[in-house]
């Protein structure tokens, strides 16, 4: 019982970070979307202004 509670553990941690990479993919994704929609030369300004 306590080794299949281990498998869970490290499951949970992969899945985890796999989710986690995702996310960071995603918001890089949504943020090329947002300069590709603006013209060209305020492209730097929408990098600069996100925090």
């Amino acid at each position: 019982m306590e080794f299949q509670a281990e498998i869970k553990y490290v499951q949970d941690t992969i899945w985890l970070l796999i989710s986690g990479t995702f996310v960071m993919w995603m918001a890089a994704g949504f943020k090329m979307l947002e300069v590709g929609l603006v013209l060209s030369n305020s492209g730097f300004n929408c990098f600069r202004n996100t925090r």
